[in-house]
């Protein structure tokens, strides 16, 4: 089971590989995150989006999932409640 910081450190790792070609400065929001039984959702979002206010200044979506056993980090499908899908996911779906 990893901790806290390190789905942190996961979290960021799969940002910068997903957006390598986008010039985004990711800043991970710990006070948004929550824990789960068997998962993280870590939230996020990016500096320029931050400073300007500008929704295309960041991913759609500001939040990841990180499973506690290590493995990759996701994101959730926008079109449903996040907390459809954590219950969904902690059911073993």
């Amino acid at each position: 089971m990893i901790s806290f910081e390190e789905a942190l450190r996961n979290a960021a790792e799969f940002l910068r590989d997903a957006y390598r070609d986008m010039d985004y400065t990711f800043v991970m929001l710990p006070e948004l995150s929550h824990e789960y039984r068997t998962l993280w959702t870590v939230a996020f979002d990016t500096q320029e989006h931050l400073d300007t206010g500008d929704p295309f200044k960041a991913p759609m979506t500001l939040v990841l999932v990180v499973p506690k056993d290590g493995s990759t980090p996701s994101f959730p499908p926008s079109a449903r409640p996040l907390s459809d899908y954590v219950t969904q996911l902690e059911g073993g779906q």
